[in-house]
Order: C-alpha cells, then sequence, then structure tokens
C-alpha cells in the first residue's frame, strides 16, 4: 500500500525542543526502536535526472539508494538497495537485500555492478548520514521519524569525500498509509511546524555540490 509522507524542515530549534513538542502531538506517541545512525548513498545518471525531475516537482518520479545502518558507516552492515517511488505526495518502496562489506570504492563499485542500475546508467553521487529517533503511536497507525545531525558526503566515481558538509537543521516526517488520511486529521492539525517540500538527497546534491 502507498502511503503518506509530511515532512517538516525545522531550522533554528533543539532537538530535545523538538521531540517535547512532537510528544504532545494528538495520539499518544511512544519511542518504537532506539536512536541510530542511517547511512544512504543515492543514485543518479550523469544527467542528474532524479534530482532535476524532484526539483521541478515532477508528480511521478523515482529515485534509487543503497541504505545501512550504523554509526561506524564504514562498516555497511546488512545493506539494502531501494528504488523509492513517488506519486504526488504518495509514495511506495522496492527492497532487495544486499551482502554486508566495507566502504571502499572497489567494494561499492562490484555492490552497484546490478543490472538495473546500469541500464539506467546510474552511479554513487552522494551520501547522507543522520541521526534518527523512532516514534510510533499506540495504535500503531501512525509513525514519526526525527533526524538530526545531518552530514553530506560527496561521491566522485565511487570515491567517498572525506570531510562532510553539515546541516545542523531537524527533519520531521510523519507517516501513514493513504486509507487513514481522514482519520488522523486531529493528530496532523495538531502539529505546530509548517508542512514543507524536503529531500535529503536535493540537500545533499545542493550542500556539496552546489
Amino acid at each position: 500500500m502507498m502511503r503518506y509522507e509530511r515532512k517538516y524542515r525545522i531550522e533554528n530549534q533543539h532537538y530535545l525542543q523538538v521531540l517535547q513538542e512532537v510528544m504532545g502531538i494528538k495520539g499518544a506517541f511512544f519511542s518504537s526502536y532506539p536512536d541510530r545512525w542511517v547511512n544512504s548513498i543515492y543514485l543518479d545518471n550523469m544527467n542528474y535526472v532524479a534530482l532535476q525531475e524532484n526539483l521541478s516537482g515532477v508528480s511521478n518520479r523515482s529515485k534509487y539508494r543503497m541504505r545501512w545502518y550504523g554509526e561506524n558507516f564504514q562498516i555497511i552492515l546488512n545493506p539494502i538497495l531501494e528504488e523509492k517511488v513517488k506519486s504526488n505526495l504518495l509514495g511506495f518502496k522496492n527492497v532487495k537485500k544486499l551482502e554486508s562489506t566495507t566502504l571502499s570504492a572497489k567494494n561499492l563499485r562490484q555492490k552497484l555492478d546490478i543490472g538495473l542500475l546500469q541500464d539506467r546508467g546510474l552511479e554513487p553521487v552522494v551520501m547522507i548520514s543522520y541521526l534518527r529517533t523512532y516514534l510510533e503511536s499506540f495504535d500503531r497507525r501512525v509513525r514519526i521519524t526525527i533526524d538530526r545531525d545531518l552530514q553530506y558526503r560527496g561521491v566522485n566515481n565511487y570515491e567517498i569525500e572525506p570531510f562532510p558538509d553539515l546541516d545542523e537543521v531537524i527533519i520531521l516526517e510523519i507517516k501513514y498509509d493513504q486509507d487513514i488520511e481522514d482519520e488522523i486529521q486531529d493528530t496532523l492539525q495538531s502539529v505546530k511546524y509548517r508542512l514543507t517540500k524536503n529531500s535529503k538527497f536535493v540537500s545533499g546534491m545542493m550542500g556539496y555540490w552546489g
């Protein structure tokens, strides 16, 4: 089933302030998973089609990324390849499991030597890491994530740039299945932050390469 992802880009606020505000949102939220580091390497072709489609607001689009978890991003443990498909405000993911490895240009090239990626001319362009908090409503129908300490690293010819570009913004996301949109309006309306268009992929590309 497709789901909504409502995104809020929050600037000039401390994480604990945001967490306190979120815990007060209607829906009675609780911590559903320990905080952890999320690492993603996004792919695009030589014409940066995925970036251009996002910036142009193309309604139906997709992008690919390799994702894994852990503070030491050099250890790629249980990575997955995701195709993130979006249709207007709705989206879903196609997922393929990959084998664990360590981060190097050689290993990354081997890991992403996949037919569907090669056919599209896709190569790594940016790596994004951040610390994520996971919350869930007590009825388990709505999930909230809070991302902070964002780090962007350019990827050039499969080589990861050693020094990241840092972003002090906080990203709040509210996620739920499309069929409960009308039922959770009270929850959505109790969010004090302004709904924004936000893409970590675009922020990473513009922040590092822009």
